[in-house]
């Protein structure tokens, strides 16, 4: 091949990978991790045991919501003793327990109880998997749920010994609860029931070269399904964070199929779902081709007259401010890059302090963290509180963000870290 032909090559590859490089690309994320949420470690969720007389049990009736009914079951034989549960899954169809996967156990009072879980729900429990139940300090046992119409749709279950040591107390409240919740039955005692622990949330990790991050879908009325509509959510969370927050606006986006295609911000570039998995097996998103605002203030518009507590327990509101400019950043202590904006932070409220006003907006679950920061760090600026109220009146929809406001609380833009306004502000006032 000639030089002339090799000339026109090299250059029609060029544009043609040019071009590629600038066109947006959408990334597929496998969530193959059973991911653990806010709940998980918390929430003290008992499956109670019952003991079983003859061959019937009854069903469901969560508090006396509704009549008992008794059910025939088929036990299997070998066992001296039986108990029998509910496990609450919303992928169940059985009319009898609807929302409830029956289970059977087998010697509930030895070491390693036999545990039997109804999957087919016809309380035959004959042709079901046997389970080895764990003794304290043994390893936990997992196992999935499936949804009855659609088996691809699964959640799993974490069981464990209940750890009483210490817990006296505890103890008695549980057996007076269902001892008296549930007259009809006998309650077999806590101390031979099982701490459940759901994994609800599956999720996977987003990396490019600009940004990484956690993504995960969560399955809100636990049926398997990770795509219900105003009940299932899609959760971002930073790549060190061990447990997502559903509970935490700024950390999730609800499913709305009115609200399609979804769109949710990290690190203050907005990005576009194109496809989720009914299964919670994978997304596909890609940074945003339009932007409408994501529920920001627009430009020029009047921020609303804030109130904010500060972490010295005063009370500011933006309208004290009014003749003044405010750089607000809004972050939380493991967010990327928290140590190096806060120092730039504290050089920016020192620049100007009759003209530009410095708040950083903390987010965080426990109010004396603020108060460590204010004291061990002593910062210049203004340390505030973060809200579900301020995040959503100012359009914050994720962390790290920052909104700078003229006078008169005029929004001037978003998204300029510190460090980027800090260069921005000095140009404006050499």
């Amino acid at each position: 091949m000639n030089s002339f032909y090799l000339t026109v090559l090299s250059l029609f590859l060029t544009a043609h990978l040019g071009a590629q490089t600038n066109k947006t690309i959408a990334s597929r994320i496998n969530l193959d991790l059973a991911a653990k949420d806010e709940r998980f470690d918390k929430f003290q969720i008992t499956l109670a045991l019952f003991e079983l007389k003859k061959d019937s049990i009854l069903s469901m009736n969560f508090e006396d919501l509704k009549p008992a009914v008794p059910i025939f079951v088929k036990k299997p034989v070998g066992f001296r003793s039986y108990a029998y549960g509910f496990l609450f899954f919303n992928g169940s169809s059985n009319p009898i327990n609807k929302g409830y996967i029956t289970v059977l156990v087998g010697n509930p009072y030895h070491k390693n109880p036999s545990l039997f879980v109804d999957h087919n729900q016809n309380f035959d429990f004959t042709d079901d998997t046997c389970y080895q139940l764990p003794y304290f300090e043994e390893p936990a046992l997992y196992l999935n749920l499936k949804n009855a119409k659609h088996p691809n749709g699964q959640i799993k279950l974490k069981l464990s010994r209940q750890i009483l040591t210490g817990r006296h107390d505890f103890k008695q409240f549980m057996n007076e609860y269902f001892s008296t919740t549930y007259k009809d039955r006998n309650f077999i005692g806590i101390e031979f029931t099982y701490r459940e622990q759901r994994y609800i949330t599956k999720s996977g990790f987003f990396r490019t070269a600009e940004d990484s991050f956690q993504i995960g879908l969560y399955d809100g009325n636990s049926d398997g399904l990770y795509n219900t509509p105003l009940t299932d959510k899609l959760l971002i969370n930073d790549l060190e964070d061990s447990v997502f927050d559903a509970t935490n606006p700024l950390k999730f986006e609800l499913i709305d199929p009115h609200k399609w295609p979804m769109t949710f911000e990290k690190n203050g570039t907005v990005y576009q779902v194109n496809e989720m998995d009914t299964f919670g097996k994978f997304i596909v998103v890609e940074p945003a081709k339009k932007i409408d605002g994501n529920g920001k203030i627009q430009i020029g518009k009047k921020a609303p007259n804030m109130a904010f507590h500060l972490s010295n327990g005063e009370r500011l509101k933006l309208r004290k401010l009014r003749k003044k400019q405010v750089y607000l950043y809004f972050s939380q202590m493991n967010a990327k890059n928290f140590q190096t904006d806060t120092l730039i932070l504290r050089q920016l409220a020192a620049i100007d302090s009759n003209n530009l006003k410095v708040i950083c907006v903390l987010y965080s679950k426990n109010s004396y963290e603020l108060r460590i920061f204010q004291d061990f760090v002593k910062p210049g600026y203004l340390l505030a509180y973060g809200t579900k109220n301020i995040s959503e009146k100012l359009g914050i929809k994720s962390i790290p963000q920052s909104l700078f406001l003229g006078k008169r609380r005029r929004v001037q833009f978003y998204g300029k870290s510190p460090q980027d306004f800090l260069r921005f502000y000095l140009q404006q006032h050499p």
